[in-house]
């Protein structure tokens, strides 16, 4: 089992170490190289070194908690202002009330880019009877989301990876269709609205809605 204490045993360590650091060989460079010479000064450097990694790791549990339950937020909006939730009797006609004890559930992940457009991953997962299911209107539902994400307000530019499924499970709980590793199939993808694959990069989005207002005057 790791010692917690390891780290600042090793910090006193260093003290009792009288030991220079960075001392030149050259008696020319010694007046003009910064020394660390002394074992105060390298406990310091040691235990900030360490306050630092233990504040990182406790920030970076919760970095972009907020902006993925805005995609969220963002991607439905969107899907519910075109797209409100209704479900299918068994002759495939709509009803417009969803009486079904399962609802629609949005799934959004957002990847870091460094230093490339970051990838904004949707799913929405549907019951069997949401009308969403047939495929002429989940390709009309997939290109609003796709739009809504494209324009959004704090990333710029973005690519895109989103898809409609339906989930297969006879199961009436509300919960179930969010339950990790739910089992799903495709209804579309980003093929359906003509794109090369299931990641729209940023210049097939910009060909297909133009510049993001995020950024009006971006270009690929």
């Amino acid at each position: 089992m790791n010692d917690p204490h390891a780290p600042l045993r090793e910090v006193r360590r260093w003290m009792r170490v009288s030991t220079p650091v960075n001392k030149a060989a050259s008696s020319g460079l010694r007046g003009r190289l910064p020394q660390i010479a002394g074992p105060l000064m390298i406990g310091a450097l040691g235990v900030g070194a360490l306050g630092a990694g233990i504040a990182w790791r406790a920030l970076s549990s919760t970095r972009g908690t907020g902006r993925t339950q805005r995609f969220v937020d963002l991607a439905t909006a969107a899907l519910d202002s075109r797209f409100p939730e209704r479900v299918t009797d068994e002759a495939g006609a709509g009803v417009n009330d969803a009486g079904s004890g399962q609802h629609r559930v949005v799934n959004v992940e957002v990847g870091e880019g460094f230093g490339r457009p970051s990838l904004v991953s949707i799913d929405v997962v549907l019951p069997a009877q949401d009308a969403l299911t047939d495929p002429v209107t989940a390709t009309l539902a997939l290109d609003e989301i796709t739009r809504a994400t494209w324009n959004n307000p704090e990333m710029v530019p973005v690519s895109v990876r989103a898809r409609v499924l339906v989930a297969r499970t006879d199961d009436g709980d509300a919960d179930s269709l969010a339950a990790p590793g739910a089992q799903t199939d495709a209804v579309v993808d980003m093929t359906a609205l003509g794109f090369e694959d299931e990641i729209a990069r940023p210049d097939e989005l910009y060909n297909r809605y133009g510049a993001p207002e995020g950024d009006p005057a971006w270009r690929p």
